[in-house]
């Protein structure tokens, strides 16, 4: 039977029991309805602003209300104003808390606590155009002069450098992508350890060698594994698609998926495979060398370690807005590249050729993962108990 024969018999025995498992089952469902929870519950949490409640007493110029409610539209605030027969009535709407504040006499605001600078700016437009218009009234102006005086001025704001949508929306992808790529290597990568200490933990790794090629069953597992990953990631997007779509967020509402553009969702796609591949060979590599379910996080935290300093890379050009030189370098680095590369892609600070040498670096490391580990793997496969080093695994491969 051919390599590549082997290699897809082992991957689709993976894809089927791993599917079939109750703990990837309630990950899928649990998590895509935790997403949603999540985006209904923020959706409400912060859903419409309610309305001002602002009051009026004592003795208001004439039309004081349509004043606040027309201050408060200028602000693009929606108020709601309650007219009180006395002061007092006012005084105490305030303190119970019936409303934020309160215009007495047209000259004074009162409130139970410090009003905030909405409030007063509102209440301060409201009583200044009162005034105008009584005295342009008093001047003999006519009823559409006096509107015009008073009327609140609407101040266009000019953006010297606007901000990208496109360009804001892409590096949110790139920013999520790393996190969703960070999350997924430390859950499917174990995923792939797991599955070869547990057949080396129940002897059924030596019928298997018997009749498969060590790199074949490595590789296999690896891309079984990771087709379970990719429907995962699936599910996880459907569900803020859906989430969204359902239960808008303020502010966020529905995606855009147009503005991050087709091609930038292309590359996060290619960089998330190489980037799991290069991270799945690693632990299984790593796994290979134990012999326990036990002693899984012994060995867990070496990939979390590789590749936490790309991601805190990411945020810091974020925050910085500006592309480091140690993003560049590390860009190259194979264990960084997948989630550095795609943010400079985004940003358009990758030239071509850069792009290029990234993904040749990035198969050539995959490639000797795949020999090192085959080796490794071939070495600790037949050793139960202890633990192996890599320097054992390494030597006994060769007897």
């Amino acid at each position: 039977m051919s390599y590549w024969a082997q290699t897809l018999i082992i991957a689709r025995r993976e894809f089927i029991e791993r599917a079939r498992s109750r703990v990837f089952l309630f990950t899928l469902v649990g998590l895509s309805v935790l997403v949603v929870a999540g985006i209904v519950a923020l959706s409400l949490i912060g859903g419409d602003e309610a309305a001002l409640q602002l009051g009026t007493a004592g003795d208001s110029p004439s039309g004081i209300t349509e004043d606040i409610e027309a201050s408060a539209a200028a602000l693009e605030r929606d108020v709601e104003v309650t007219e009180y027969a006395s002061i007092d009535a006012a005084r105490a709407a305030a303190e119970d808390g019936e409303v934020a504040a309160v215009l007495v006499d047209g000259t004074t605001i009162v409130a139970k606590q410090a009003p905030s600078g909405t409030t007063v700016a509102i209440l301060t437009s409201a009583a200044n155009a009162g005034v105008r218009r009584e005295i342009a009234g008093e001047l003999g102006l006519t009823q559409d002069q006096v509107l015009a005086i008073v009327a609140p001025v609407q101040v266009t704001v000019v953006e010297l450098d606007p901000e990208d949508a496109e360009e804001v929306a892409r590096l949110a992808a790139s920013f999520l992508s790393a996190i969703v790529l960070l999350t997924t290597i430390m859950l499917f990568g174990q995923f792939v350890a797991m599955g070869i200490v547990e057949e080396k933990q129940n002897r059924v790794i030596e019928v298997i060698l018997s009749k498969v090629r060590t790199s074949s069953l490595m590789v296999g597992k690896v891309l079984g594994i990771g087709a379970l990953g990719l429907i995962q990631i699936s599910a996880l997007g459907l569900a803020v698609l859906i989430g969204l779509t359902v239960a808008p967020i303020p502010d966020v509402g529905v995606p855009d998926l147009t503005s991050i553009g087709l091609t930038a969702v292309l590359w996060m796609g290619l960089w998330f495979i190489l980037g799991y591949l290069v991270y799945s060979f690693l632990y299984a590599t790593l796994g290979a060398t134990l012999s326990r379910q036990e002693d899984m996080q012994s060995v867990a935290f070496i990939p979390a370690l590789l590749i936490l300093p790309a991601y805190f890379l990411v945020t810091f050009s974020l925050s910085s807005g500006s592309e480091s030189s140690l993003v560049r370098i590390g860009s190259f680095f194979p264990f960084w590249t997948p989630i550095l590369m795609p943010f400079r892609i985004n940003t358009g600070d990758a030239a071509w050729w850069e792009v290029a040498l990234s993904i040749a670096i990035v198969v050539a490391t995959i490639i000797v993962l795949v020999r090192v580990g085959a080796r490794i793997y071939r070495g600790a496969a037949l050793r139960t108990g202890s633990k192996v080093s890599l320097k054992q695994a390494w030597n006994l491969a060769q007897e």
